[in-house]
This record gives structure tokens, C-alpha cells and sequence, in this order.
């Protein structure tokens, strides 16, 4: 009889736990019902705390995150069908192993914190809990060059616990979410009241520190970003270098009261080398500052002393006020890009697996990775900090670009991979994110949407729909000074995890010990 209730049990936590994942989703963007999430996340944190062996906390979990994963990443299909050349059937299958390989870390953090806990649940559920599930979207963002893209702490964007993006960044987050749900699970539990004051503390705190700055805000600069919406298929085609440009040099023209003006990734559909032989970029260096117009674009470098190429960022116009800074080929005012995507910008064992289909010979596939630390680009004597497409997702590594004499960040991106789906929308909240987390305003420049000026708080001060040509006029205030998560980066969020492992250890220790002197005694 116990067996069958056992697994009945077990059959209502897969349910309750499927039921959380979707639920859950419903915080990211599109839909960014924040509070939906803190839902989903109290229903599984309760689904968790009742499991009775590791390995039905394991499985729990694993559904969990994987129900979450699809929902939110089901956009992969149309990247793999559309510029993959894969069938729908063999995408989605990719996109299934993908979310379980997701999955396993998370479910690996639910499998210890029960093994290691598994007579001490309320330390299990309150104190190691959290602190594993925050270890492994660490280790999801960082293993195999990681994946980012749907943290938890990404669903609270617009909600009160974003307060602690400055702080302790979007895995801090996490933390704060994960904490105050399995708080407010054992509150219910036990109906005990005590329980309930970490998380209720928690928000206060939230709500109080909502308004809290901690940089200093410049005057207002006029940025004009332009979208010019060409289509990947016919981005790199020769035949269409000239028809991209002029979209461009016309939208610069029709907006030169600006200040700066960012163009996106791979705006230039050339190769930097190219474009200087001809001396386009000398020429647009010499208009855009003849009209006192500092430029941002994206372009490809190929650097014939070391035979690599670079996904890159240029500064050009007005890089100082007195304008006696200038441009010059391969030389100073630039970004490469250092974060690279699998596949897309370069293929791992390439020697292999560029025999096994299209894609893996996607186009400009085979770039080189950028410097850890590179120097900012400065236009109109700002220093910008850069981003290019994906690597807005990892804030660890922005964080090495934020300097203290930072004073906002420049990403460029071509999102025309995504097609008519969710990822640019959700590429965008994860920029408002960084905004948050650096205090810095973000420019975001995109080939087809969506294109965004983001303010030091988050908020989006102006941006274009996607797909369509279009340029945003809108006004940015630089930034001065660093938030703490700027200076400290993830420090505190590794501190809680190191305590939280102490903790447990001690409370090991002193069952033991309890044990040891009361052997007759079944606790």
C-alpha cells in the first residue's frame, strides 16, 4: 500500500511539475507575466519540498526546467529550419535533447541537496536548495562556452525583485526568486509564521531600494539607431553590397543633427579591408565628422598578419570633441568580438562536422575570438562599453568591458536569424537586464528589430517594431560612476552559496552528533 501511494505521489509531482515549467514561462518575454513565474516557482519549490527520495527530487526538477526550457526556446526551430535547412521534425528533436541537456544540471542540484540533506529537510529546502539551483545556471552559462538565454531571474524584469540586478545581478535574481518561493512554501507547510520573514524581508527590501541610485546621470545626448532590415538570405551576396550601404549613408544623411549613430552588426557587408582599398570608411569618417557625428558600426576585420577574422565594432566622426582623432585601417577604436556562437560564427571540430550538412556552413562561420580585456570605444568623448549580438547574455563577461569610466553600452546585433519568433523580444529584456545590472544606458542597434534606446534603469525610452526599415531618434543621459555589482560582480551570490554550504555541514555535524548520543531513539 505504501509503494502505490509512493508512486501516486511521484506521478502528482511530474504533473505539478510540468504545470510549474509552463506556468513559469509565462514570465519571459512575450508574455513577461513576472508574477506568473513567482507562481510557477511556488508550485514546483512545493512540489520539491514534499518529494521522498533524491531521486524523485532529481526527476521533479529535471521536468521542471525542462518544461520551461521548451516553452520559452521554442524559437530554435525556426533558426534550424530556416537557415539550418533542417526538417521540422529533426529541429524539434534537436531542440528536445537541447532542453534536456539544459535540464540535467538542475536536476543534478535537486538530486544533491536531498542526498546531502536528506534527513534535514528544512535545511534541505531552505538553505542548499536554492544555492544549488543557482550553482547550476552558473555552470549552464559558462559549460561549453554556455547558454544563458532563459535564467530564471530574466522573468523579473519589471517586477520589484529587479532591484537586486545592481547588486547581485539576474543570478542574484534567481536567488531572491527560489528563496522566497520555498520561504513562502514552508509558511504554508508548517503554518508556521517564522518562516515566512526571510522572504517577506526579501521584498521589503526590494520595494524599498526600487528608486536607489548609485551613479551619476550626464546630460542628455542625441543618438539616432538605425534598422535597415536586410534580409540574411541576400546579406553577404556581392551583388547587394552597394544597395545595403546606400540604405545606410541615407538614413546617416536624414539624420545628421544627431550625436551618435549606431549602425548594426555587419552593417557593413564587406569586409573592413575591402571597404578601406575603396576608402569608404575614410570618406565616412570625414562627413560624419564634418557634421560632428560620432558612428558606431558593425563590420568584419580580417587581420592578414595573424590570418584571422573578427566579428567587430567600429568607432568612427567625432571620436574627441577637438575631432583630431581619425580613422585608420586596423588600428585603435574598435571591439572584437570575443564570445562567439557554436556554429553559427565558428564550428567546434570543424574538420568533422562541416561534412554532415548546411548547418554547419552557415555563413561567416569561422571568425576568431576577441581579447578578454579590450579598451572601450569612444565617440563624442564617451566611452562605450560593446556587446555584439549574443554576448548581451552574459554579463560576467560585460562586466570586464564596464569600466569606471564607462558610460553606456553600445550592442549591435543581427537578429534576422530569429525570424517572426519570440527570441528578439526576449533578447531585448535580457538587454534591459544589463541596463540594470551596470547602470548604464543601452543603445541597441539591430538589422531587423527590435532596436532599442534603454535607459540606466531599464526602462525603454524608444524603440522600432521589428522588420522594418527604420531609424529611432531618441535622447540617452551617459552614466557616471559603478553599481556594486559592477565592482563586485557575482562575489556575493558565490558568498551565499559558500554559506549555505557550511551551513549544511554543521547541521550534518550536530544530527550526527545527536544521533551518536541518543542510539535508541529513531529521530
Amino acid at each position: 500500500m505504501f509503494h502505490i501511494s509512493l508512486r501516486h505521489k511521484l506521478l502528482f509531482g511530474c504533473i505539478f511539475s510540468i504545470l510549474a515549467g509552463i506556468i513559469t514561462s509565462l514570465g519571459f518575454a512575450p508574455a513577461d507575466m513576472w508574477y506568473a513565474s513567482l507562481i510557477g516557482l511556488f508550485i514546483f519549490c512545493l512540489t520539491y519540498s514534499r518529494n521522498s527520495k533524491p531521486k524523485h527530487s532529481a526527476f521533479t526538477t529535471w521536468l521542471f526546467f525542462f518544461t520551461m526550457h521548451l516553452c520559452t526556446l521554442s524559437w530554435l526551430t525556426s533558426v534550424m529550419t530556416g537557415f539550418g535547412e533542417m526538417s521540422y521534425s529533426l529541429s524539434l528533436g534537436v531542440l528536445v535533447l537541447f532542453c534536456a541537456y539544459l535540464s540535467l544540471f538542475p536536476a543534478l542540484a535537486g538530486y544533491s541537496a536531498h542526498k546531502l540533506c536528506s534527513k534535514l529537510p528544512t535545511v534541505r529546502n531552505l538553505v542548499l536548495f536554492p544555492s544549488f539551483l543557482v550553482l547550476a545556471e552558473l555552470i549552464n552559462s559558462r559549460l561549453f562556452t554556455g547558454f544563458g538565454w532563459d535564467l530564471l531571474g530574466y522573468t523579473q524584469v519589471d517586477s520589484f525583485i529587479s532591484a537586486y540586478a545592481p547588486i547581485i545581478g539576474v543570478q542574484g535574481m534567481t536567488l531572491v526568486m527560489i528563496i522566497i518561493a520555498m520561504g513562502f512554501v514552508y509558511a504554508c507547510r508548517r503554518k508556521q509564521a517564522v518562516h515566512a520573514v526571510i522572504p517577506t524581508f526579501l521584498i521589503i527590501i526590494a520595494l524599498t531600494m526600487q528608486n536607489y541610485e548609485y551613479i551619476r546621470v550626464g546630460n542628455p545626448v542625441k543618438a539616432a539607431l538605425v534598422q535597415g532590415n536586410i534580409s540574411t538570405s541576400v546579406h553577404w551576396n556581392q551583388d547587394t553590397i552597394w544597395d545595403e550601404m546606400e540604405i545606410y549613408i541615407h538614413e546617416m544623411r536624414e539624420n545628421l543633427d544627431a550625436e551618435i549613430m549606431v549602425w548594426p552588426e555587419s552593417a557593413i557587408p564587406d569586409l573592413e579591408n575591402n571597404m578601406e582599398k575603396l576608402k569608404v570608411l575614410s570618406m565616412l569618417d570625414y562627413e560624419a565628422k564634418y557634421n560632428n557625428l560620432g558612428l558606431i558600426t558593425g563590420i568584419q576585420y580580417y587581420d592578414e598578419s595573424e590570418k584571422k577574422f573578427y566579428n567587430s565594432m567600429l568607432g568612427i566622426g567625432v571620436i574627441d570633441r577637438d575631432k583630431e582623432i581619425h580613422y585608420t585601417f586596423g588600428h585603435g577604436n574598435r571591439y572584437y568580438k570575443r564570445h562567439l556562437v557554436p556554429v553559427g560564427e565558428f564550428v567546434p571540430f570543424e574538420w568533422l562536422l562541416r561534412k554532415l550538412g548546411p548547418i554547419f556552413n552557415m555563413p561567416m562561420s569561422s571568425f576568431s575570438r576577441g581579447e578578454r580585456e579590450q579598451t572601450n570605444i569612444v565617440v563624442q568623448d564617451l566611452n562605450v562599453a560593446s556587446a555584439i549580438c549574443y554576448e548581451m547574455v552574459f554579463n560576467n563577461e560585460l562586466r570586464d568591458q564596464v569600466k569606471p569610466g564607462t558610460n553606456l553600452i553600445v550592442t549591435v546585433s543581427n537578429d534576422g536569424w530569429f525570424n517572426y519568433t519570440n527570441a528578439p523580444i526576449q533578447h531585448l529584456y535580457i538587454a534591459r537586464i544589463r541596463a540594470k545590472e551596470f547602470g548604464k544606458p543601452v543603445l541597441r542597434s539591430t538589422n531587423n528589430g527590435i532596436t532599442a534606446v534603454i535607459d540606466h534603469t531599464g526602462e525603454v525610452v524608444g524603440s522600432i517594431p521589428a522588420n522594418i526599415t527604420a531609424t529611432l531618434r531618441a535622447e540617452f543621459r551617459p552614466t557616471f560612476g559603478q553599481t556594486p555589482f559592477s565592482i563586485f560582480g557575482l562575489t556575493f551570490v558565490y558568498l551565499y552559496i559558500g554559506l549555505s554550504l557550511l551551513r549544511a555541514v554543521i547541521a550534518k555535524i550536530r544530527y550526527r552528533n545527536l544521533i551518536s548520543n541518543r542510539p535508541s531513539q529513531q529521530i
